[in-house]
């Protein structure tokens, strides 16, 4: 596995990009501002999204000479005139006072300096700091200088100038630089480009519900600037709980498709909870929304920034070379794009707000307010779809590591690449139906699990398991509660719809006759079959021919290939003909057909490495799954010594477990 260093470097390069975080920030201070001078915060904020938003889509054409680019600038000036003039319309009647203009002055600032400052580390010049520098001192002197000029208590000024000042620390972030080859690549990776989308969504929803939550407090608080100084306490706080919950010793290995529901949950509920407290007194319940949301952000936003390395793995692995910054470049214009409509459209419903509710009270705006919900509600819906839609559940992922990991050791693994490959690079979803299936199935099956810790896999080699079938149990809890990925054996009759309605209605039910047996041949048909078969197929069982030679080397191929991708194998080794009825034994372990020790044979041959059988033991009296003590295959020793050596030891250890070794031959 690769250090963690580089892991969490990827991740905070990432949450590094933080555009929506610093949009809200600037648009946190000219709410302020306007707030303080005009009594109006909405007017500041709505300056301010206009001014950004003509300059952002300024800067992210790229024209290639230099009158294209004086075209460019003297149409972003014309639309930050045009949009501007607009607003004053809209916005206040007292356009002609010098408080708007000061107002304004100051909204052109924040985003001026915002689109200079990214149009700086976006050129190709090597020196860059002193641009930026030079560019943020311009703009904090003609910041001040407005603020001074303002009709505000020189302690006001203070305070709000230290604000902008802090809001333009973010802009000074880098950009990302990638290849155009790669970047056009990359856009034919599915796994890619459903993360991308589920990342520019995610950004726009995050930044969509702080524009949201600080508008309301600034129009309904009688103190707009402490209810805005203690919501971001609070949003910082409880994001920063979530961070250090996330980042314990615990988590480093967690499956990021069970903690990114958990974030969509609490947003949700957040947003909700919003709704439900809007416009009344209680504090505690805007705060408990404004909590919700901030954790449900944080945990969805670290979950993304944690994938990030692994979709940069999936990059080197559609490329088949190291993709450099493309990944992140396509991340960063993406959510430069998306931020832009975002903008745009939260400009558009905040000017009608304006047009319709211009003099009323702030109890009106409140009234307005829930329309502000929407767009974080529907963009958060469309995060959970595409995480629906994310392909790659935490098995794929650990494989993708592995496979980097050997492509930098110099070692091609084929079958490896080709089971991934589906996955990452085609068009792919996750098997939802047989997650339902399980969850609906574990409360009736319900299983502890015993010596887990003690068995020790390799990380290089697959392991064998081997169970005691128990009728139906051992298969149906091993897939349920196994603390380990497998691939079962299934025999192939089970893989079949004919085989398993014949199977069933001359095994099962043999003993049933007349009406109840037709009703039971209609419910096989149509229900049973089709539902096992798809069940079986959708674990990823491998059919086992025991009645015929040639397909059972297909099998035992099938098997190998399986282990050489990493996967672990699950075998079922009883003869249910040795027992006195001829069927599974509810306790203990029958006899064993022996030829499924080849495996250890065949794989050493195809490696080189013995890999180990991992004794198990389901108990249906104690509700108990109970790991043993594993034994390694011998390749040195005689291939018939080593078969009944490994069926005398994994028996005799089920024996073992099951308390019954007085039955061991």
């Amino acid at each position: 596995m690769q250090s963690k260093a580089p892991e969490k470097n990827a991740g905070s390069s990432f949450m590094g990009i933080n555009i929506f975080l610093t949009s809200c920030l600037s648009f946190s201070f000219c709410l302020l501002v306007s707030g303080a001078i005009l009594s109006r915060p909405m007017t500041g904020g709505a300056l301010y999204l206009a001014f950004e938003g003509a300059l952002l889509f300024a800067f992210l054409r790229k024209p290639g000479s230099a009158a294209r680019k004086a075209v460019q600038w003297i149409g972003a000036a014309l639309a930050v005139a045009v949009v501007g003039l607009a607003l004053t319309m809209a916005y206040t009647a007292e356009w002609k006072s010098a408080a708007f203009w000061q107002t304004a002055g100051i909204a052109l600032c924040a985003a001026a300096r915002f689109a200079l400052t990214d149009g700086i580390l976006r050129s190709s010049r090597r020196q860059k700091l002193p641009g930026v520098i030079i560019t943020q001192a311009l703009f904090l002197l003609l910041g001040g200088l407005l603020l001074f000029s303002c009709p505000l208590s020189r302690s006001d000024v203070w305070v709000l100038l230290a604000g902008y000042a802090a809001c333009g620390l973010l802009e000074c972030l880098p950009p990302r630089r990638a290849d155009r080859a790669d970047l056009e690549a990359l856009r034919g990776v599915h796994s890619l480009k459903i993360y991308r989308w589920m990342v520019l969504t995610a950004a726009a929803a995050s930044w969509a519900a702080l524009l949201m939550i600080c508008a309301c407090i600034a129009l309904g608080a009688k103190s707009p600037a402490m209810q805005m100084l203690l919501s971001l306490l609070c949003m910082y706080a409880v994001s920063a709980a979530a961070g250090l919950f996330l980042n314990r010793p615990k988590a480093v290995e967690a499956d990021p498709n069970k903690l990114l529901p958990l974030g969509l949950a609490a947003w949700l509920c957040g947003l909700l909870l919003f709704l439900r407290f809007l416009g009344s007194s209680s504090y505690f319940g805007g705060f408990a929304a404004l909590a919700l949301c901030s954790i449900g952000q944080t945990i969805c936003l670290r979950v993304l920034a944690g994938l990030l390395p692994d979709m940069r793995r999936a990059a080197a692995f559609a490329l088949g070379h190291e993709p450099g910054e493309a990944v992140d470049a396509a991340l960063e214009r993406g959510i430069r794009l998306s931020f832009l409509a975002e903008q745009a459209a939260a400009l558009a419903g905040l000017t009608l707000i304006c047009v319709f509710t211009r003099g009323a009270s702030s109890d009106l705006w409140i009234s307005f307010a829930p329309f502000l919900t929407l767009p974080a509600l529907g963009l958060l819906c469309a995060v959970i779809v595409l995480f629906v839609l994310f392909p790659l559940r935490n098995l794929h992922l650990q494989k993708l590591r592995r496979y980097a990991e050997l492509q930098k050791e110099g070692v091609e693994n084929k079958p490896l690449r080709d089971q991934l490959e589906p996955v990452v690079i085609q068009r792919s979803v996750k098997n939802y139906g047989i997650r339902a299936v399980e969850c609906v199935l574990r409360p009736f099956f319900f299983q502890r699990v015993k010596g887990a810790e003690s068995v020790q896999l390799d990380k290089d080699i697959p392991c064998v398991f081997v169970c005691n079938h128990g009728e139906i149990l051992g298969p149906v809890v091993c897939t349920l509660f196994s603390p380990f990925p497998f691939r079962a054996w299934s025999a192939y009759e089970m893989l079949d719809r004919n085989a398993v309605i014949d199977r069933t209605m001359n095994g099962t039910f043999q003993d049933i006759q007349g009406g109840k047996r037709k009703l039971l041949q209609g419910l096989m048909e149509h229900v049973g079959a089709p539902f096992l078969t798809w069940l079986l197929r959708s674990e990823g069982c491998i059919a086992v021919f025991h009645d015929n030679p040639r397909k059972l080397m297909q099998s035992f191929r099938e098997t190998i290939t399986a282990m050489q991708a990493g996967d672990n194998i699950l075998v079922f080794p009883e003869n249910a003909a040795t027992s006195a009825d001829g069927r599974y034994v509810k306790e203990g372990v029958s006899e064993f057909f022996t030829g499924f020790t080849m495996i250890g044979q065949m794989y050493a041959n195809k490696t080189g490495k013995c890999p180990l059988f991992v004794p198990m033991y389901t108990d249906k009296k104690k509700r108990l799954i109970t790991f043993g003590v594993p034994t390694r295959y011998d390749a040195d020793a005689p291939v018939n010594e080593e078969k009944e050596r490994l069926c005398d030891y994994l028996r005799g250890e089920i024996l073992r477990l099951a308390g019954m070794e007085k039955q061991k031959k």
